[in-house]
C-alpha cells in the first residue's frame, strides 16, 4: 500500500509539473492573439485603417503596402462575432482611424461561433485579448488554465515551433501572417474540393451574422468611420466548388449593406488580377498575393474615399 501511494504520488506530481510548465508556456510565449492585443496600442495614435476577419484577412492584407498607417486585427478562423468584440473594444481608443476593413466571405454569415475550430479559441480570446465572450462559464475550470484548452498534440506542435523558431506567434507587429511560395498538395483541384466540403454547411440563413454586420456599421456611422466591405480572393479551385445560389446571395447581401460615401464594397472572389500562382493553399493568399491585393485594397481606399 505505502508503495502504491508513492508510485501514485509521484506519478501525479510528474502531471502536475507537466501542467504547470504548459500553463506558463501559454501565458508567456507570444501567440497570435497576446501579440495583437500587444501591439494593437501602439496604433491607436496613428492608424487610419483597421482590419478585421478571419484567416483570409490574417494572410491576405499586409499593412505594410498601404498608403496609410494600418492595423491588421483579424485571426484564423476569427467570426464577425469576434470581430464586433474586438472592435467595440478598442474604436474608442484610436485618435485617428477613418476605415474599417470588413472581409465577408463564403462563410461569414452562417458561420457559428460554436464551430470546433473556433470553440477552444475562445478561452484564448477571453485570457489574452481581454473580451467576454460569454460562451465560458465562471466554473469552467479552462477558463482559469490555458493549460487545459488545446488538444495535446496542437500543445506538442506549439512547443516544438516555440523550440525552432522562439515564437508560437504567425504575426508581426503589425498583425500580418505569412504563408510563403504555393503547396502544391493544398493549391490543387482535389483541395479545392475538400476545402469546400469543409466550409459549406449547407445554410442560407444569414441573419443572425448579418445582424452582427449590421450593428458593426452602425457603429461606424456613429463613429463616422468608413467601412469598406470586402470579398477575399480564392483560387479558382475554390471558386469552382461553391454554391452559386448562396455566392449570388452573399453578394446582394454585401451590396444592399452599402451608403453612399460610407460603406463601400469591393468584390474581389474571383478578380482576374489574381492566379492560382498567388495563393498558398486554395484560399489563402502567399506572401506575393498579399502585396497584390493590399495595394489593390489600398488603391480602392484612396480612390473612392478620400
Amino acid at each position: 500500500m505505502r508503495k502504491f501511494i508513492i508510485n501514485s504520488g509521484f506519478f501525479l506530481g510528474i502531471i502536475l509539473i507537466v501542467w504547470v510548465g504548459i500553463e506558463i508556456f501559454y501565458r508567456t510565449v507570444p501567440n497570435n492573439y497576446s501579440v495583437k492585443n500587444k501591439y494593437i496600442k501602439n496604433a491607436y495614435n496613428d492608424a487610419e485603417v483597421l482590419i478585421m476577419g478571419n484567416s483570409h484577412a490574417f494572410y491576405g492584407l499586409n499593412p505594410d503596402f498601404f498608403s496609410v498607417k494600418s492595423f491588421n486585427l483579424s485571426n484564423i478562423s476569427q467570426t464577425v462575432f469576434y470581430d464586433k468584440l474586438l472592435f467595440d473594444k478598442h474604436v474608442d481608443s484610436f485618435k485617428k482611424l477613418d476605415y474599417l476593413i470588413l472581409p465577408i466571405e463564403y462563410t461569414t454569415f452562417t458561420h457559428r461561433d460554436d464551430h470546433a475550430d473556433l470553440k477552444w479559441r475562445s478561452y484564448f480570446y477571453e485570457a489574452q485579448m481581454g473580451v467576454d465572450t460569454q460562451f465560458i462559464s465562471r466554473f469552467n475550470i479552462k477558463r482559469y488554465s490555458l493549460a487545459l484548452v488545446p488538444r495535446f498534440r496542437l500543445t506538442v506542435n506549439s512547443i516544438s515551433k516555440y523550440l525552432s523558431d522562439g515564437t508560437i506567434a504567425d504575426c508581426s507587429t503589425n498583425g500580418f501572417g505569412k504563408y510563403h511560395g504555393v503547396n502544391e498538395v493544398y493549391n490543387s483541384a482535389t483541395a479545392g474540393i475538400a476545402k469546400l466540403k469543409s466550409h459549406e454547411d449547407g445554410s442560407l440563413n444569414f441573419n443572425r451574422n448579418r445582424k452582427i454586420v449590421k450593428d458593426i456599421i452602425q457603429k461606424c456611422k456613429e463613429k463616422q468611420i468608413k467601412v469598406i466591405i470586402i470579398n477575399m480572393p480564392v483560387t479558382s479551385y475554390y471558386a469552382d466548388n461553391v454554391s452559386t445560389v448562396k455566392r449570388k446571395k452573399i453578394i446582394n447581401e454585401c451590396k444592399q449593406l452599402c451608403v453612399p460615401g460610407k460603406v463601400f464594397y469591393l468584390n474581389l472572389f474571383q478578380d482576374g488580377r489574381f492566379n492560382n500562382n498567388d495563393f498558398y493553399d486554395v484560399d489563402h493568399l502567399n506572401v506575393e498575393g498579399a502585396k497584390k491585393c493590399s495595394k489593390i485594397v489600398s488603391d480602392f481606399i484612396d480612390e473612392k474615399t478620400y
